[in-house]
């Protein structure tokens, strides 16, 4: 949030009352302020990595290690960073396991 205005290449910045509440929610929302395991994991796993992607985390490469790299170049999931492919309930801010669809439902 202290550098929108070059954000991946692109210039995002906002307006300062729009800034506020995006950073405090994402502060409330954070890692280091969730009770969920799967935030913690990632928590501990970033450790004092410079890391801007969960993907690049060692917990994601853990709990992902048996899926086909294939899978991530499909249209369906496009690559590593498209979490709603399988985690039909991320955009709830959830991971659970009973909501993860079955890769055997993407065709290769």
């Amino acid at each position: 949030m202290g550098n929108l205005e070059n954000h991946f290449g692109d210039d995002a910045s906002l307006d300062i009352e729009d800034t506020k509440q995006i950073l405090d929610f994402l502060v409330k929302n954070s890692a280091e302020n969730s009770t969920m395991q799967s935030s913690l994991m990632f928590l501990k796993s970033i450790d004092n990595k410079d890391i801007i992607a969960m993907s690049q985390t060692d917990f994601w490469e853990k709990t992902h290690r048996d899926i086909p790299k294939e899978i991530f170049d499909l249209d369906e999931v496009m690559s590593k960073s498209n979490c709603k492919a399988c985690h039909t309930d991320i955009e709830k801010g959830l991971i659970e396991n009973e909501n993860i669809k079955n890769i055997n439902s993407f065709i290769f």
